[in-house]
């Protein structure tokens, strides 16, 4: 089985947290809600999570993908931890999977793994170094790198991570199973 970690910092999205969660496991996915430095971790709006672990306690060499939900605050929180950037170097040069939505592309750039082509939350772009922004998609993958928007892009962006880890067939059936149009 497949192992993700998804990183809640204070100020995350909800939404976007949230629903990747919940697809990823639908998929089959072991994904585990791993709090940045502490638990709980409170959203950017207000919503208290009880996380599996923390940051600290994540075990990278276990993991397939590392996911990092937006919401600006939240990710002001995982760009300023030496720690995170560190864990999302480790996945890059592994060649694992790192994704993140949002404004959380961001954290991609100041961990200076932003390269090839990426999208994010309209006008986060000026804030990310490397890489080029492309704003016609809601969903983007440059190698090991998966990018998407924003919470409205939430859905899409885990459904393509579980067609990633686990292939068009369990894609389909978890599209389908909620009702998904695109």
């Amino acid at each position: 089985m497949k192992k993700v970690a998804v990183i809640f910092a204070d100020g995350f999205e909800e939404i976007e947290g949230v629903s990747i969660v919940d697809v990823l496991r639908r998929g089959g996915v072991e994904a585990h809600i791993v709090g940045l430095d502490k638990l709980p971790i409170t959203g950017a709006h207000g919503v208290k999570f009880v996380c599996d672990m923390t940051l600290y306690d994540l075990e990278e060499g276990d993991y397939d993908m590392l996911v990092l939900p937006g919401g600006y605050t939240g990710v002001t929180n995982l760009s300023g931890n030496l720690k995170m950037r560190e864990t999302i170097k480790k996945f890059d040069k592994k060649g694992k999977f790192v994704a993140a939505i949002c404004a959380a592309p961001i954290a991609l750039g100041v961990a200076e793994i932003m390269r090839g082509e990426y999208t994010c939350y309209p006008s986060c772009e000026a804030s990310i170094e490397g890489g080029t922004y492309v704003s016609d998609k809601n969903v983007v993958q440059s190698g090991n790198i998966i990018t998407s928007k924003g919470p409205a892009t939430a859905m899409e962006f885990a459904l393509e991570l579980v067609k990633i880890l686990n292939g068009e067939q369990v894609y389909s059936e978890v599209k389908n199973g909620l009702l998904f149009v695109k």
